[in-house]
Formats: structure tokens, C-alpha cells, sequence
């Protein structure tokens, strides 16, 4: 399937998913908050989503298809909006599949664009990159992921989290930048500590002569 016609299919999805009852509406898995966290120093990011309700990755309908499951599209040149009419997933690197998350328990992450025959789960997606673990801990999701994995180097870059029940876009899209943390690295903290150690000690000594 080409990747504009995949945006087409969500279209409909969420269409379908508006013209539904009240009830149905209710159901719908939706974010809360989120954030993506980078740790320059770990070149690492920690993906957080809070959901509405807890969401359900492993029971599946008749076509094998998630009651509830997220996606996320990275962005490593970190502009805004990140989808437009001319350009449709041509900037993104990677995407991180909770759809794949029954398959082994994990986190998959893929290339976009795909070289050759799909591979088996990829739903149509490119070559594995990496997976990582996550937690759920009542609605609230994490899982941690290097930089390199989802193509970016800097840690500033954008993205796209998508959810979807039973396959469907649930019509709302969110977009945001990743948010940049700092840790000192200990040594570094320890030689602060002794250098305004040494310069108490100093001006004690000058106060004494």
C-alpha cells in the first residue's frame, strides 16, 4: 500500500469512528499528556503518554487488529507541522509501532519507507531498527529509546503520535518537539565541588593572615 493511500485509509478510519454512537466516542482511547524527554548526556529519549483509560494492546478482533495501539512518526529535523499536502511522511526517519507490541512484548522501531517485500508485522512499514521495552503502569505508558534508533543525533527533533482502535485513527493528531534535559556527568559535578571547596578554603585562609 502506498503512504499516501495509508493517510487516506486513517482518513476514513476516523470518519467511520465520528459517524459511530455516543458510547463508541467514549471508548476511544485519547491522550491526556505526553512528552518525549531527552537526555543529551544518555543520548537517550523517554517516550510518556497518559491516556484516558487503560489501554488494551493484546486482545485483537477477527482481523487481527489491536483494540487499542498508538504510533508514533519522527521528525529529526524538528520543524512544525510536521505533515503538509506536499509532503506526506517524506521527512520522517522512523516509527515507533505499538501495533507491534503482541508480536513480542516490545516496542518496534522502523524504518518508514520500505526497500524490497514487507516483512511479517511490518504492516507495510520498513526494516526493524531497534526495539525496546516499555511499561504500563494504569494509563500511563514509558519506554526509553537511544537516539540513534529513531535517526536522530541532537535531540531536537519533532513528531507524530497517532492512536488507533481496531485499526481506525481516532481522528486526532499530535504534534509537538522533543523537550531537551541535561545531567552533569559525575566527575564534572565532583570537580565543581571541589573547586568551590578549595575557594572557601582560600578566602578562610586570606581572612586569617
Amino acid at each position: 500500500m502506498k503512504y499516501a493511500q495509508k493517510f487516506a485509509v486513517s482518513i476514513f478510519g476516523a470518519a467511520f469512528i465520528a459517524l459511530g454512537t455516543g458510547q463508541i466516542a467514549q471508548a476511544v482511547l485519547l491522550v491526556e499528556s505526553e512528552s518525549a524527554v531527552v537526555n543529551l548526556d544518555a543520548k537517550k529519549v523517554l517516550f510518556t503518554i497518559n491516556f484516558n483509560k487503560v489501554p488494551n494492546f493484546f486482545t485483537v478482533d477477527k482481523f487481527n487488529r489491536q483494540t487499542n495501539s498508538f504510533q508514533y512518526f519522527i521528525d529529526p529535523h524538528g520543524e512544525l507541522p510536521i505533515v503538509n499536502a506536499s509532503s506526506i511522511y517524506s521527512n520522517f526517519s522512523s516509527i515507533i509501532r505499538g501495533d507491534e507490541i503482541p508480536v513480542a512484548g516490545d516496542v518496534r522501531i522502523r524504518d518508514v519507507f520500505s526497500v524490497g517485500p514487507s516483512e511479517p508485522n511490518s504492516g507495510g512499514w520498513g526494516k526493524i531498527r531497534g526495539s525496546v521495552p516499555y511499561s504500563l503502569d494504569g494509563t500511563v505508558l514509558k519506554f526509553s529509546t537511544p537516539l540513534q534508533l529513531i535517526g536522530d543525533s541532537d535531540g531536537v527533533f519533532s513528531y507524530q503520535l497517532l492512536l488507533t482502535d481496531f485499526g481506525s485513527w481516532n481522528g486526532i493528531i499530535n504534534e509537538s518537539k522533543s523537550i531537551i534535559t541535561s545531567v552533569p556527568e559525575p566527575n564534572l559535578a565532583l570537580g565543581a565541588l571541589t573547586f568551590a571547596a578549595l575557594s572557601v578554603g582560600l578566602r578562610l585562609k586570606r581572612k586569617h593572615k
